[in-house]
């Protein structure tokens, strides 16, 4: 099929079926990938109990295809379980120093959100940064900034805010390099914050569903944290691709719409059961 459109949106409540219209949308693609696929969630912090019916029939297809489970994606964007078990503090003392220990690379992105760097007079994290300029910009005397909390794709280290791209490590790399490259977030007059993430390439069968859910804990964790409301999740992938040519996947076109079915089926007892107790 040929699409010359410039822009794919995709909006949805949840997280899950926000990933299955997105994965139909891009079968639909003879290329199977699109440039400019915009996935907007606007609920992106809550699981359904059919939204993890589905998650778990995507993760069982991941691991029998070995490939890297949900929750590992979802970790290198942040470790939730950390936040569950220690609070903030196991989240910003305790994770980098278990990061530092089992690092590789750039994959964990949370490793460089929460890992303390020098910023000018103070040692601290870009998370950590970021919260408390939103905390600042939501007292009652404050003339709120509701577009200035926005991440350098460039690593300066002392300066910005959130970094995701090294310009040391990966300037010179070629597929190698970093997938999400820039991290938004906006203060809302309603009191809730909401996050656009950008991807430079997403892979939307091993890796979107996980980043959606990293993405909706990170911007939980920011909410909470500031004694904000978390709003929308907008997730735009420059190139999205189903990653059926690399040597990654293990899976056909037939066998993700299959997966897909069986998610959309899961989704619909759920709510049959929900209806059935009301």
């Amino acid at each position: 099929m040929s699409n010359n459109k410039l822009v794919h949106p995709v909006e949805s409540v949840h997280l899950v079926d926000a990933w299955i219209s997105s994965v139909e949308k891009l079968l639909e693609e003879r290329s199977a990938s699109l440039f400019n696929l915009v996935v907007g969630i606007q609920d992106p912090v809550t699981l359904t109990e059919s939204d993890q019916m589905a998650c778990f029939a995507v993760d069982k297809f991941l691991k029998a295809k070995k490939s890297l489970p949900l929750i590992t994606v979802a970790n290198t964007i942040f470790p939730g379980g950390f936040y569950r078990d220690q609070g903030a503090e196991g989240v910003y003392e305790e994770f980098p120093k278990s990061y530092e220990i089992t690092k590789e690379g750039w994959g964990t992105y949370a490793g460089r959100l929460f890992t303390k760097v020098q910023m000018k007079d103070e040692r601290t994290s870009r998370i950590e940064r970021i919260i408390r300029k939103l905390k600042t910009n939501t007292s009652e005397s404050a003339v709120r900034m509701r577009a200035s909390y926005e991440g350098d794709l460039l690593d300066t280290s002392t300066t910005e805010e959130i970094s995701i791209y090294c310009a040391e490590s990966d300037a010179n790399l070629g597929i190698g390099q970093p997938c999400l490259v820039h991290l938004s977030f906006k203060l809302h007059r309603d009191d809730t914050v909401s996050l656009t993430a950008m991807y430079r390439a997403q892979y939307y069968v091993a890796k979107a569903l996980g980043n959606f859910v990293g993405l909706g804990q990170l911007l939980a964790f920011v909410a909470n944290e500031t004694g904000l409301k978390p709003g929308f999740l907008v997730c735009h992938a420059t190139m999205a691709e189903l990653d059926l040519k690399n040597n990654r996947a293990r899976w056909t076109k037939d066998e993700i719409r299959t997966l897909l079915k069986e998610c959309r089926s899961l989704q619909s007892s759920a709510q049959e059961t929900k209806e059935l107790l009301v």
